[in-house]
């Protein structure tokens, strides 16, 4: 079902402090019995794409953990500029798609197909499952799972844009992780916080410090915040023992498995941050190696959040981004 545009009049502080905002329409249905949101973007009015050469194919973007679709308007805005139409969406579990948690700002998840599987539906949804002009673009956990979903349709897909993604959450060792969480899951914490997790209020939360691991650049740190301020009903803060669980499975199975990454026979490029301390660095550097066709940049100075840095760092991504679609001719 297709809802009203988001936009300025949605989020009226958000537009005056000149955030990006999206264009489209937002696409809600009913997944596992909570609401499923995402937002569609196009290019030309709905009722009218029919193979259009003027179209250069389906962006799907994929924001990553606690995130939500405002939250990527810019990047949504750069790809429709560019003549994409842009499908997004928050994750069951993330934003407007209900909460799957006991905590309500717990981001919970019993397995990472359940992801994959509410992307298949939203694409129902919207109408694009004829689709074969996709482009993945993901972020963090986004990357992850955008590299999942190449796998699962890779008939769609023509390539994919990682952004600091991750490859491996960044405590390790993995194993071990996995082992703790499974124990506590057992004990009854799968959809609860970990043991000894603070949440912190959103006035904590949004306050800049210069040396976060998110962003050098406050008001690209700050502007998630504003979003949220409207409407407190995007904010998420934290992974449930089980998303825990489920993330490091995830992970063993796929993008840390070199025979797994060495089957994605398609053009990828990865941006990835120099100040990584998100993400576990070690294990992107290593097994983004083992995809058979991937250009890797690393940004030296920028941080995990590559799109919401100064506006030198997010102009060299862009560029980046161009120079990857030019010499792939099938994705531009």
């Amino acid at each position: 079902m297709m809802a009203s545009a988001t936009g300025g009049s949605e989020f009226p502080i958000a537009a005056r402090a000149g955030l990006a905002m999206l264009g489209g329409e937002d696409v809600v249905c009913t997944f596992r019995g909570h609401s499923l949101r995402g937002h569609f973007w196009p290019t030309h009015p709905i009722d009218s794409y029919g193979g259009d050469k003027n179209v250069k194919g389906l962006a799907i973007v994929c924001p990553g953990f606690t995130e939500f679709c405002e939250k990527h308007g810019g990047t949504c805005k750069a790809l429709h500029d560019r003549g994409y139409d842009v499908l997004t969406i928050d994750w069951p579990g993330h934003g407007k798609s209900g909460h799957l948690g006991r905590h309500p700002l717990a981001v919970h998840i019993d397995n990472f197909e359940i992801y994959l599987e509410a992307m298949d539906q939203l694409i129902e949804a919207a109408g694009l499952s004829s689709r074969i002009d996709v482009i993945l673009f993901g972020h963090s956990m986004g990357g992850h799972l955008a590299l999942r979903l190449a796998a699962r349709a890779r008939h769609r897909v023509r390539g994919i844009i990682l952004v600091a993604p991750m490859i491996l959450p960044p405590v390790t060792p993995a194993a071990g992780v996995r082992l703790l969480a499974d124990c506590l899951c057992r004990f009854g914490w799968c959809r609860s916080f970990p043991p000894f997790h603070r949440v912190q209020t959103l006035a904590e939360a949004r306050r800049f410090h210069p040396e976060n691991g998110l962003s050098g650049w406050r008001s690209g740190y700050e502007a998630q915040f504003i979003w949220m301020d409207e409407q407190p009903v995007l904010r998420r803060s934290g992974p449930t023992v089980g998303w825990v669980r489920a993330a490091y499975t995830s992970c063993a199975a796929t993008t840390m498995n070199p025979a797994w990454m060495s089957r994605l026979d398609l053009p990828v490029l990865a941006i990835t941050a120099g100040d990584e301390r998100i993400v576990h660095k070690p294990s992107t550097e290593q097994m983004l190696h083992f995809l058979p066709s991937c250009a890797v940049h690393e940004i030296v100075d920028g941080r995990h959040e590559l799109l919401q840095e100064n506006p030198a760092i997010t102009t060299e991504v862009w560029e980046i981004i161009d120079r990857f679609l030019v010499r792939n001719p099938t994705l531009a």
